[in-house]
């Protein structure tokens, strides 16, 4: 993996908003934690889930590496385009309930025929406007 972008990700010494492990109970996803400064630790907010298993788990991660980072403010991401050859789309799911979460899911597209359902991304209500796209978004 690129080593410049390990370091950066990690940013030594700098505590990141977000951050993720993989799930020990599901074999291909992983759960996503925000550090929650009033509790001084990190609680968990989400889940990234593999729908496309044909899919090599450590490419899954660096998507999700990549997702951490946008949701960290980060502008510095992996260039996976070499590796999947193929677009990657997503829709955010609409919800009607005030409490649901936020589930956004991701498509691929190598240009033959219509997409396929890739992976599923679920946050909790409010972490979206709690990251560093929303306040990006609100500069």
């Amino acid at each position: 993996m690129n080593q410049k972008f390990n370091q950066s990700f990690n940013d030594r010494g700098e505590k990141a908003q977000f951050t993720y492990k993989r799930n020990p109970l599901i074999a291909h996803a992983f759960q996503i934690f925000m550090f929650k400064t009033k509790k001084g630790k990190y609680e968990p907010v989400g889940e990234y889930t593999l729908i496309d298993q044909r899919e090599n788990i450590d490419l899954t991660e660096k998507k999700l590496m990549n997702i951490i980072s946008i949701l960290n403010g980060k502008q510095n991401l992996l260039d996976l385009g070499n590796l999947t050859k193929s677009r990657t789309l997503y829709n955010i799911v609409p919800n009607s309930a005030e409490e649901a979460s936020t589930k956004i899911i991701f498509r691929e597209h190598d240009g033959n025929g219509p997409s396929e359902e890739n992976a599923v991304l679920v946050l909790e209500k409010g972490v979206l406007n709690e990251s560093a796209i929303q306040r990006r978004s609100n500069a």
